[in-house]
């Protein structure tokens, strides 16, 4: 008795192998009963699979055998086993791999999204049964939400294509608070598997005061005066008492104000500063006019009247909340100098930008009025060079007064002669090159011995 001869195989699928093989001879069929069996092994899930089947197309003059249910893109291992009561014989071993086939979906799990304000970077892994080689992964997006109404979401879609090796896509350009949807699906040359869809939102953006039309102007007394105009975000109005800092003066770095506390803990709390008022975005719908310290109620909050006898930082602030995020954003907008008790004029409040705002989005920097006391020796300076400048007029005016006098006493006298009074002085002169008088004194006696 001999073997099974000339295994090959017919057919190859994704999913099952066709084989065939030459037909038994009369010694094997004549006088025994006798039985056929497919064997085939394969790795399946990190292990191997042993599988055995009984192939009933014995007679026919083209014998063939299907084996189904395999899996795509595998190695498997087949041999046909002929068994009589003879003994037993087996063919040659065939190796065959499956053909390739559509992958499965992306791992849902696996798809993650680091979201910025307007930009979310995407990765993922391949999916868990390639079932070949990934040629190609197409990324199709689009905005289905914002937290803002009126943005035209209609242009926020597209589709991207990255190769089979790359797992990851940086999305830029999209609107600050918005969700989109993102659907993978991978490829190989059977075309692509099935798609998984996940969601991700932008992270909300912060207050934009350039953008807002924010702007401040100032009032009488002890109040302070704030424009601004609606958009998404809670507004709040921040007052911070200024007190004498005894550590060395350091470059300031703005800090928010997340905890809202009310004028009337301020004091209990130790806190330097308390909200003046709370308003609500969707209660701006147009620009409207705000005065600190006008004693009103806003939210909850007492816009207490400003004290004159101390100083103040104003800061706008605005929150906004959206998908259990929250973001604030602050500016200092103005400053109130404390009135000083020595002054005589009539108390006023000088509102403007504080020193060092330069650092500060949308803050404008101008250089702070100087103290009273440096105002005071800057007038004592000036009134002294001014009274200098007039003594040195005075005796200028002395000193030529006087030459023109001496000038007309001279002019008629030559040199030589006895003057009245000469035996007290001689005055002489000549004319040098400069036009000057050089002018000296003399021994009365001795001119008149010369003479």
């Amino acid at each position: 008795m001999r073997g099974p001869r000339r295994l090959e195989v017919v057919e190859i699928k994704s999913r099952q192998i066709t084989i065939c093989w030459e037909p038994f001879g009369y010694n094997v069929t004549r006088c025994h009963r006798y039985n056929l069996t497919v064997h085939y092994r394969y790795q399946a899930g990190g292990q191997e699979q042993v599988r055995e089947e009984v192939s009933w197309d014995t007679e026919s003059s083209h014998p063939q055998h299907t084996i189904t249910n395999l899996s795509p893109y595998t190695n498997v291992s087949i041999k046909l086993v002929l068994m009589n009561p003879e003994g037993r014989k087996e063919s040659q071993e065939l190796v065959v791999q499956t053909d390739e086939d559509v992958p499965s979906a992306v791992p849902l799990e696996s798809i993650q999204g680091s979201t910025f304000e307007e930009k979310i970077f995407l990765q993922w892994r391949e999916p868990a049964q390639t079932y070949g080689v990934i040629t190609l992964y197409e990324i199709t997006y689009k905005a289905v939400s914002s937290f803002d109404p009126e943005i035209d979401l209609s242009n926020q879609s597209g589709r991207v294509s990255k190769l089979g090796n790359e797992t990851h896509y940086l999305f830029f350009g999209l609107y600050p608070g918005t969700t989109y949807s993102f659907t993978i699906r991978a490829s190989t040359a059977k075309g692509f598997g099935p798609p998984i869809t996940n969601q991700f939102t932008t992270k909300i953006s912060g207050f934009d005061p350039d953008a807002s039309g924010l702007f401040f102007e100032d009032k009488e007394q002890s109040h302070s005066s704030v424009v601004w105009v609606a958009s998404l975000s809670v507004y709040q109005i921040v007052v911070e008492e200024e007190r004498p800092r005894r550590t060395k003066k350091t470059t300031e770095i703005l800090k928010c104000y997340p905890v809202p506390i009310h004028f009337q803990n301020a004091s209990l709390l130790n806190s330097q500063y308390y909200f003046a008022a709370e308003i609500p975005a969707n209660g701006l719908l147009a620009a409207q006019p705000f005065t600190i310290g006008d004693n009103k109620t806003y939210s909850g909050f007492w816009n207490t009247p400003l004290l004159p006898h101390k100083s103040y930082s104003i800061y706008f602030q605005a929150a906004s909340r959206a998908n259990g995020e929250t973001k604030i954003d602050c500016v200092r907008v103005a400053t109130k100098a404390a009135i000083i008790v020595t002054q005589l004029t009539t108390p006023y409040i000088r509102i403007a930008p504080a020193a060092g705002d330069d650092q500060l989005t949308g803050a404008a920097t101008r250089k702070p009025d100087p103290e009273p006391e440096k105002q005071t020796d800057h007038t004592v300076k000036i009134a002294g060079v001014i009274a200098g400048i007039l003594l040195f007029v005075i005796i200028f005016l002395g000193v030529v007064l006087v030459m023109k006098k001496r000038d007309g006493t001279i002019e008629n006298t030559s040199p030589g002669t006895l003057l009245p009074n000469a035996h007290e002085f001689i005055v002489w002169y000549r004319k040098n090159d400069t036009n000057n008088l050089n002018i000296s004194q003399c021994d009365a006696a001795a001119l008149n011995k010369t003479n």
